[in-house]
């Protein structure tokens, strides 16, 4: 390399250097970002709107509750109990495996 070569690099990294050192210049972590775990404010958030769906059944079903509203003949505490159940899995696993044709494998 000749020496010409060696002090333009070394131009070219000083420039580069300074660059970096420019007091206007806003890296990414100094931007105000208040958004806390969302995306952006203007976006979209799938969790509210999960989150809204799941107030709103939960609020259905109180007010089931305290009417004795049955909803598609199912009273609130059937629902309780259903949900409450233990299932059997090994059952499940059998149908599944008629239904689909071919062995499950459970660990």
């Amino acid at each position: 390399m000749r020496i010409e070569d060696a002090y333009a690099r070394k131009a070219y990294i000083q420039n580069v250097r300074r660059s970096f050192d420019d007091p206007q210049r806003k890296y990414e972590w100094e931007y105000n970002t208040d958004t806390k775990g969302e995306a952006d404010t203007d976006s979209f958030s799938f969790f509210k709107v999960r989150l809204l769906i799941a107030v709103c059944i939960f609020a259905a079903y109180v007010l089931c509750d305290k009417t004795n509203t049955l909803f598609y003949q199912y009273s609130t505490k059937e629902v309780a109990e259903k949900i409450a159940e233990n299932y059997d899995y090994t059952q499940i696993k059998d149908e599944v495996e008629q239904v689909l044709g071919y062995t499950i494998v459970m660990e």
